[in-house]
């Protein structure tokens, strides 16, 4: 990846740039596996069409990327990759008097440290539903993008919910998501042990 970036100036006509040098640093992935495993009797085999096993396939490669997704969240490390809220490199924001004022934190921060790619909100169904039910002083709905001054916003429910140990501590992420690294040594696999 890229540690330090390149300068830039300014030279009367004909004169020549200066170099500058870019610096690189190396971004270490360690393999980490993921698997499930089932059993199928032998009468289930002789008595179920050939589709039993893209039924298998498909609910195995489902719940895998599920898996993938949970702890690109929320990875604690050890036998797991470790994922954007334990990551110490991954900046945090204070939780405000409100998500409308945190989000506003939070992509002030952004804006600070000039990332300006894909970003975009990710948090919780719970959230979404507390931003549904704002209302206008005519009693009409705050659209939920607005709440989140325009910014593109996704939800799911592999976003923890209680970060502090408490309720209503559900988590919001924001960020270049370009910048987030998966690495995969094999696709998905299907092993059979006759």
């Amino acid at each position: 990846k890229l540690k330090t970036s390149g300068t830039s100036g300014w030279v009367a006509e004909n004169a020549a740039l200066s170099t500058s040098d870019l610096e690189f640093e190396n971004v270490a992935m360690t393999p980490k596996h993921a698997g499930a495993l089932t059993e199928l009797s032998r009468n289930m085999l002789q008595q179920t069409s050939p589709d039993i096993e893209t039924l298998i396939r498909s609910d195995f490669a489902q719940i895998l990327a599920e898996a993938v997704d949970s702890v690109a969240i929320n990875g604690g490390g050890s036998n797991e990759p470790e994922g954007i809220i334990a990551n110490s490199d991954v900046s945090a924001t204070t939780w405000d008097t409100d998500y409308i004022t945190t989000a506003a934190d939070m992509i002030a921060a952004l804006d600070t440290s000039n990332v300006n790619a894909s970003r975009a909100f990710l948090t919780t169904p719970g959230i979404r539903g507390d931003a549904m039910k704002i209302v206008t002083t005519d009693g009409l709905p705050v659209p939920v993008g607005t709440q989140f001054h325009g910014e593109r916003i996704d939800y799911s429910t592999l976003v923890p919910t209680d970060l502090g140990g408490g309720t209503d501590e559900d988590a919001i992420l924001y960020g270049d998501w370009t910048d987030m690294l998966i690495g995969y040594w094999s696709s998905f696999d299907l092993l059979v042990n006759p």
